[in-house]
């Protein structure tokens, strides 16, 4: 549902109360596949789920505490989508595509 909250054009994701500290969820952003992630330290981050190195899709690993490439395992820091290691194909430094999110007084999570 897009929302216009203070001037801004805002999608919901989900409620606070939907995703568990260290738990991520999937969701449409502009038409594209996007992830939420709530880490265990509880903050909110949101990318789009294609890698910049050939397209594939990623994956949240809780157990690494890191954002995983599913094609070619390349590995992104949760906390600003950077590369953390790459495979030896894809020397590629470029990170993930952040959406910035907000959380309003209902604890409802939006996609601005």
């Amino acid at each position: 549902m897009k929302v216009g909250l203070g001037g801004q054009n805002m999608e919901k994701i989900a409620n606070i109360k939907d995703i568990g500290k260290g738990e991520s969820l999937t969701f449409n952003y502009k038409g594209e596949r996007a992830i939420l992630i709530r880490t265990k330290e509880d903050k909110l981050v949101a990318y789009i789920s294609i890698c910049p190195h050939e397209g594939g899709g990623i994956e949240w690993d809780k157990g690494i505490n890191k954002i995983l490439c599913e094609c070619h395992l390349s590995l992104f820091n949760v906390s600003d989508g950077s590369v953390y290691r790459h495979s030896s194909l894809f020397e590629l430094k470029k990170g993930l595509t952040r959406i910035e999110t907000k959380v309003d007084k209902n604890q409802d999570i939006y996609a601005l």
